[in-house]
């Protein structure tokens, strides 16, 4: 998942990574028996707010609570340092530099938009400390880096994935996409999208964009209301969504809306009657999960206070993977943490199993699932592939 994107975060990797580098800022050196430090950044008071936090730490309240985990035979107990992102890229930056300078964190949960996300995981390539983004899907994030890792499936999955659904499943040849030029996750999937469904015999394609903060978006849907469209992509963010799916209906448009994992981040337009019977893929379904695990996560999040929802429950893959990894390497040093992470195969999350293969992006399980009543169902499991 991404969002707004921003040249500035670039500039701030050479003014914040560079010089911690030169400083010879590393992430915690210190006895691993003592603590175990992750740093986890998340907008906590903007309207991106995810609350992955809290589930997040009542799991290492639980894990504390059996004394730790269990790393080359020494109990460890774990310390998650939350620090306010606040929605920005300017601010992510920032934070990321305490979270290493001051903090001395083994590794970072988050970004959670791949336009902070990008620009996180080149300035902790240069300091040599693990980033795990749970909802950061661009393909960007990861590519050229060895210590980017995610959580959650690629754009390139999930456009591919969306493209043979509406072909394959569906027998939709005709499609059209809808989507934000300045934003890197709208870009990525509409482009993935495109690439897989153009090459389809006998399918077409209609390609529109518009600009961040647009509220009327008629011209472009009388378009491609005129090109026949069977399925509509709308690889958006909220409230983009709610008014796109409204001003389609009402300019006449009757076929599928089709969505990726961003229509999971807010199910505020789900109630819409314009919204039933669309189709979305997204990395967590409460009905796919293992149920006594299921249940022993939603009595967590009630007591938290957390929405159990698809980034919470990626949040809370994301610090089990974290220590999974450290086992595995027998050691919370960043980078044993990264070689440990690297290496993790089969590991069966709350959102599914993950495995991956060297890289930081993972073979893991994603689903398909349609708006019904206001509420998700589950149509297909799919895996993606290692890669």
């Amino acid at each position: 998942m991404g969002n707004r994107s921003s040249r500035r975060a670039f500039r701030l990797l050479c003014l914040i990574a560079l010089p911690l580098l030169l400083l010879g800022c590393t992430a915690s050196k210190g006895d691993p028996a003592e603590e175990f430090r992750i740093g986890l950044m998340e907008p906590l008071n903007s309207p991106d707010r995810i609350m992955g936090h809290r589930l997040a730490e009542a799991r290492v309240a639980e894990l504390n609570a059996e004394g730790g985990v269990e790393i080359a035979g020494r109990k460890v107990r774990l310390r998650l340092v939350v620090e306010d992102s606040g929605g920005t890229t300017e601010q992510t930056m920032s934070v990321m530099s305490h979270l290493v300078q001051q903090e001395r964190v083994s590794a970072i949960i988050g970004p959670y938009h791949s336009r902070d996300a990008i620009p996180v995981a080149a300035a902790l390539e240069v300091l040599r400390v693990p980033m795990l983004t749970p909802s950061a899907t661009n393909p960007e994030v990861t590519r050229g880096h060895t210590f980017a890792f995610r959580v959650c499936q690629l754009d390139s999955d999930q456009g591919r994935s969306l493209a043979h659904y509406a072909y394959d499943d569906l027998k939709l040849r005709k499609a059209a996409v809808l989507y934000d030029e300045a934003d890197p996750y709208s870009t990525g999937l509409a482009g993935y999208f495109r690439e897989s469904f153009s090459q389809l015999a006998g399918a077409s394609l209609t390609m529109m964009t518009y600009q961040s903060g647009s509220r009327d978006f008629s011209a472009q849907l009388g378009r491609i209301v005129a090109s026949g469209a069977q399925v509509l992509l709308l690889p958006n963010f909220q409230p983009d969504l709610a008014a796109q799916i409204q001003q389609a209906r009402a300019a006449g448009y009757a076929g599928l809306f089709l969505g990726g994992d961003s229509w999971d981040t807010d199910h505020g337009f789900h109630s819409l009657p314009e919204a039933q019977g669309a189709v979305y893929s997204t990395e967590f379904v409460p009905a796919a999960a293992e149920q006594k695990r299921l249940a022993e996560v939603e009595a967590m999040a009630a007591k938290s206070g957390a929405p159990l929802s698809k980034n919470t429950a990626l949040t809370l893959d994301a610090v089990d993977l974290l220590v999974a990894a450290a086992k595995r390497a027998g050691s919370t040093d960043p980078v044993s943490l990264r070689s440990g992470l690297a290496t993790l195969t089969d590991f069966d999350g709350l959102t599914g199993r993950i495995s991956y293969s060297g890289g930081g992006d993972p073979a893991r399980s994603t689903f398909i699932v349609g708006i019904t009543g206001g509420r998700p169902v589950l149509r297909a499991r799919l895996t993606s592939s290692k890669r």
